[in-house]
């Protein structure tokens, strides 16, 4: 009986070693060491006070300026600059900012808008010869050439008085256009 007993156990012992010597064993990832990093200490040389300092060497780097150079808003030169592109919405903006800082300093471009009336900020005698100014340079800089002071006066006195900002704009651009 024995005998009965053990001959299973034969085949199964026989039959476990033979299916571990025919599937291949599991194989671990070979993971390669990482180097670790010697810390070298940081040696700083000493100034030497008898050493020669080139000008090219010793210039900073220039560095990069995100701000705005041109003519200052408001001011004559922008003005100029903006009919002299064709932008007369943006120069009549600040044409009536320039003229209205004149009583209020501390009123800002977003302050002017196109469909403001006129008469907001030719408040005084000052501001409205601001404006007047501002406009004739900026005309005669769009057209290439001087106006008469009659040529001028013809202009400015169809320019309405009671209206907005825009109706200035539509004004300008139809005396420039030649109509």
């Amino acid at each position: 009986m024995m005998r009965a007993v053990l001959r299973p156990l034969a085949v199964l012992s026989l039959a476990v070693l033979l299916g571990a010597c025919t599937s291949p064993a599991p194989k671990k990832a070979v993971v390669a060491p990482k180097p670790v990093p010697v810390s070298q200490p940081v040696v700083v040389a000493a100034p030497d006070p008898d050493a020669v300092v080139q000008s090219d060497a010793a210039l900073p780097t220039p560095v990069f300026d995100e701000q705005y150079h041109g003519p200052d808003q408001g001011s004559l030169e922008s003005v100029t600059a903006l009919f002299a592109r064709g932008y007369l919405e943006s120069a009549l903006r600040e044409t009536m900012l320039a003229a209205v800082q004149t009583d209020y300093p501390l009123l800002g471009m977003r302050d002017v808008r196109m469909s403001d009336p006129v008469s907001k900020f030719l408040s005084s005698p000052k501001a409205s010869q601001l404006a007047n100014d501002y406009l004739r340079a900026g005309v005669e800089r769009r057209l290439g050439h001087s106006l008469s002071t009659g040529q001028w006066q013809q202009i400015w006195q169809g320019l309405p008085k009671q209206g907005r900002v825009s109706d200035w704009t539509l004004q300008l651009k139809r005396v420039l256009a030649g109509r």
